[in-house]
């Protein structure tokens, strides 16, 4: 051909190509029916936001204040569904403006710390209170200046204490009315996880009292759950959005006002580590969810870091997911999004959680919580010349986009959508439409090869016997357990190293360990330990990295998940939190009788969390490990073409890509117009 003609072709190619994107770039947005990326929203400013913009996400999370504004929505955009919000163990007050509800509520649903009694009666204005104690028996506080105290129907705040005469100064009435109250009365911290909001008991220790003469005797769990029932049939809610559900609450104490849990009301500190407490809490959570399922039918029932009821729930809510390092509140990215997760992966609820399945990723712009005090947020969305932090946006949609779940960003936990709607590009291919990735083609995918930085175990396949490793087991403690050799099964080479746990009371599974030193670690540094590993029954181990001696810090410790009855691979990838030169990587495995093999152990420099998934119109690339990555694509790919971050979505075509660490891209496939000039324009 020519030079002429091929440079008048590839003139007309690309001017096709920049009319064609001005097209999709200008076209107009509309709900889709199909498609990803799936978006929801929590709780948009209805007064203020637009109905066609707040119509432009898949399923909502409202208010019941806000249930006038269903039926424009519903016009608006048929196929989106729209959630009431309920929190099943917090109830919200005012202390200038109580509410009926707050005001009507029995003082022995109220959570409340270990408390003391009163020692002479008070009336309705006394604010000098003797109390039996100001100090618990293990020590710790029973008031503290500032707390709101329960004593029956009445509320009270703390401004003062006496150690000495034990006397409380008080607040009287706050929120709750003042009454007079005779010797002996119980007297308790409430306990506040939110500001201006109190601690319900929903665990099943919770006395059932009679509100409704008609319902009869329930406890908190039971009347919550009839409340929520009452929010959904109020309006034409499609379901119900729970916070605040999860499936224990001893974690509050350290995490809240509390600094003890009294589940019973008896004053006295649980000896058992409050491990009772988060089984009758569980049990009341699981008793709630029962409840609204049996009374809302199909529909859907989202929890928010909820317990795993996957037989009962539409999924479950990621809130703050990817944080700024990467992490969600108790996991790091690895286990959050594939597990083992405590709560439950992003895997594990996309798979088993009922359908609709609404199980989606909702990541924060700011990380960062309330003021302690009044609740309130400096809302930097509303400032001139605001920019999100779109490389953080791009990560938490690539996560949610490696399954099939849904995406919000939103600017922080509180206040969610009501302090600005922020849309981007990725959302609907920077205007051509909601939808715009189709459907996926399958799961997603590693994107990088093994590692190939050296091992620093180096007899991880036990070729040379037991160098380099030591077996204990703590038999003054009652863990027995041997080791051995097996040349009759292995994964690499000849050998594996097999224990037998004979004898465990199931406590500490350190107590039986396989260590192997010296490792070399240095502090924020990638690493992956991978291991081949089967068991004679389902096997629950941790993994470690630790400093060998005092104060034995721990550098990583991993939980790789059940080990099965078959060989199966693992990869577990962290970041240090120290450097030494001569650490010690071990494997617990003392907590339960059975037999386990290890082969093939390593552990190397860098990590392999880098995912992709293919849809009909594209791809999602997501990088979670700290280093940049250098893709190869496999073929040739368009970005988007944007106006928000032009330095990433600038329409052009690309056969790789490098992501910055904890980044994502969406890609597109090019047209079939455009695929039919590739192979020219690659001359």
């Amino acid at each position: 051909m020519p030079f002429v003609s091929r440079f008048t072709l590839y003139v007309s190619c690309f001017t096709l190509f920049a009319l064609t994107a001005l097209l999709v770039a200008t076209a107009p947005a509309t709900p889709r029916a199909h498609g990803y990326p799936r978006l929801g929203m929590w709780l948009p400013d209805t007064w203020h936001e637009s109905i066609t913009t707040m119509a432009r996400y898949d399923f909502l999370v409202l208010g019941d204040w806000q249930a006038e504004f269903i039926p424009q929505l519903q016009t608006a955009n048929p196929n989106q569904l729209r959630l009431v919000y309920q929190a099943v163990s917090e109830v919200w007050y005012d202390p200038d403006d109580p509410s009926a509800d707050v005001l009507a509520l029995p003082h022995q649903w109220f959570l409340t710390q270990v408390g003391s009694t009163l020692t002479a009666p008070i009336n309705a204005t006394q604010t000098q209170i003797a109390v039996a104690n100001v100090v618990n028996a293990d020590g710790s506080a029973t008031f503290v200046v500032g707390d709101t105290v329960l004593i029956e129907g009445e509320t009270m705040r703390v401004t003062g204490i006496n150690a000495t005469t034990k006397t409380l100064t008080v607040q009287r009435g706050y929120v709750r009315p003042a009454s007079s109250h005779a010797a002996g009365t119980r007297i308790a911290a409430h306990i506040t996880f939110w500001p201006q909001t109190w601690m319900m008991n929903v665990s099943t220790l919770a006395p059932r009292v009679v509100v409704s003469p008609t319902v009869g005797a329930e406890n908190w769990a039971e009347y919550r759950a009839r409340q929520g029932v009452q929010l959904v049939g109020s309006a034409a809610w499609d379901g119900i959005l729970v916070d605040r559900g999860e499936a224990t609450q001893s974690w509050l104490i350290g995490n809240s006002t509390a600094r003890t849990i009294d589940p019973d009301n008896s004053n006295i500190i649980p000896l058992d580590n409050y491990a009772a407490f988060d089984r009758a809490w569980g049990d009341g959570v699981h008793a709630y969810h029962s409840r609204l399922r049996a009374a809302l039918g199909s529909k859907p029932i989202f929890v928010n870091w909820g317990m795993s009821n996957y037989d009962l729930l539409n999924g479950n809510n990621f809130e703050a997911f990817p944080r700024d390092d990467g992490s969600s509140y108790s996991g790091d990215w690895h286990s959050t999004v594939f597990g083992p997760f405590d709560r439950g992966s992003y895997f594990d609820w996309m798979t088993r959680a009922q359908s609709p399945n609404l199980t989606m990723i909702e990541t924060y712009e700011d990380d960062s919580g309330p003021d302690p005090d009044d609740g309130s947020y400096h809302n930097r969305c509303i400032e001139p010349g605001f920019a999100p932090n779109y490389r953080k946006m791009r990560f938490g949609l690539t996560t949610a986009l490696l399954h099939d779940g849904y995406f919000s960003y939103e600017m922080n936990t509180n206040g969610h959508g009501s302090l600005c709607l922020m849309w981007f590009d990725e959302y609907d291919n920077a205007g051509a439409g909601r939808g715009y990735l189709g459907e996926p083609l399958g799961s997603a995918t590693q994107a990088v090869g093994a590692l190939t930085t050296p091992n620093v175990v180096t007899n991880g396949s036990f070729e040379s016997g037991w160098s380099g490793w030591n077996f204990w087991a703590d038999s003054a403690n009652g863990y027995i357990a041997t080791q051995a050799l097996d040349t009759t099964t292995a994964k690499h080479g000849t050998t594996s190293a097999r224990v037998d746990v004979t004898q465990t009371p199931g406590v500490d599974d350190w107590r039986v360990s396989l260590e192997f030193a010296p490792v070399s670690v240095i502090s924020g540094t990638e690493y992956t330990i991978s291991f081949w590993a089967k068991a004679s029954r389902d096997f629950a181990i941790h993994v470690w990295v630790q400093q060998e001696g005092t104060p034995w810090i721990v550098y990583g410790y991993l939980t790789p998940g059940s080990i099965p009855t078959t060989w199966q691979h693992y990869e577990l990838p962290f970041v240090t939190r120290g450097t030494d030169s001569a650490a010690r990587l071990g494997f617990s495995i003392g907590a339960i009788t059975g037999t386990i093999w290890l082969d093939d152990v390593k552990m190397q420099v860098g990590s392999r969390e880098v995912w992709r998934r293919d849809f009909t119109h594209g791809i999602a690339l997501v990088n979670a490990t700290t280093s940049p990555q250098t893709l190869a694509l496999g073929g040739t790919f368009q970005k988007i073409r944007g106006t928000q971050v032009p330095t990433i979505n600038d329409g052009s075509l690309a056969s790789q890509v490098t992501l910055a660490p904890r980044d994502g891209i969406v890609l597109l496939r090019p047209s079939p117009l455009m695929r039919a000039f590739l192979p020219l324009l690659a001359k």
